[in-house]
């Protein structure tokens, strides 16, 4: 007899999120769902609160502990991608982008742990960017990735100490609108900036063939579901990682520096 998961998962209401709800329920686990909008799918429990609200998850934390809910499976989800100039960039948006990317997952793990079952499992959705050497506006991004693969890391040392374990999953490129997104603003990017007009112009389009085509956010919720099910999950789970990035990634770093001047050119201003 198979058993039925209690599983609590941020970023349900779209995108990857919404396919790793909708996979759950279809199996019929019990799928809690936390979203800044409502999420609208059939067997998730939806809760409305921003990962960034301490005070929100630990409402729902309240509300779920009341009830006597144990969850097998906490997954991080929520995220977002901006493209933004290391040295242009409006502090606001740096201080979301972090927020969101890495603080969100840690009050996410925090709160929630005292409900994870002894023999619960952590899966942390990153990027394939989240190992490899930064590329330019892209760099806050990959920070955060990077960041939050060193705290899966810590955590799980801590967590595998307790009999839970801790895993990742490092997706591509994948078609939802976060995807379409971060194409429109290296466009964005590119009109924007007054340092570096010309480069982030030629970044989007070479962007576009790293990246390839993107995979259905169905196969993506298959690997979670998998991950969450796993008698001896890996680790870490990669899917779709561009050929064209891990090749990059090869080279020495001064090397990755010489490539990337060669292919975007010398900056100057606009005008």
């Amino acid at each position: 007899m198979k058993k039925t998961l209690n599983v609590l998962l941020t970023g349900s209401a779209s995108g990857i999120g919404a396919k790793v709800a909708e996979a759950f329920a279809a199996e019929g686990h019990g799928v809690y769902g936390i979203d800044i909008k409502e999420t609208k799918i059939e067997g998730v429990r939806s809760f409305t609160a921003d990962v960034r609200d301490a005070a929100a998850l630990d409402g729902v934390r309240a509300e779920l502990e009341a009830e006597g809910v144990l969850l097998d499976v906490i997954i991080s989800v929520a995220g977002v991608h901006e493209m933004i100039s290391l040295v242009e960039g409006e502090p606001s948006h740096m201080e979301r982008l972090i927020d969101i990317n890495l603080l969100g997952p840690m009050n996410l793990c925090r709160i929630f742990h005292p409900l994870l079952s002894p023999t619960g499992r952590v899966i942390l959705v990153t990027s394939e960017v989240a190992t490899l050497a930064p590329l330019p506006f892209n760099g806050l991004y990959t920070v955060s990735k990077n960041a939050l693969e060193a705290y899966a890391q810590a955590l799980r040392q801590e967590l595998g100490l307790l009999g839970q374990r801790v895993i990742t999953v490092r997706p591509g490129a994948i078609a939802t609108p976060l995807q379409d997104g971060s194409i429109k603003d290296t466009e964005r990017l590119a009109q924007s900036t007054g340092l570096f007009s010309r480069q982030a112009s030629r970044f989007s389009g070479i962007a576009r063939r790293f990246m390839g085509t993107p995979l259905p956010p169905e196969r993506l919720a298959r690997t979670v579901l998998r991950a969450a099910k796993a008698k001896r999950p890996r680790l870490a789970y990669n899917k779709h990682r561009s050929l064209g990035l891990l090749l990059l990634n090869l080279l020495p770093l001064r090397l990755q520096c010489a490539v990337i001047k060669l292919l975007l050119g010398r900056s100057g201003k606009k005008g």
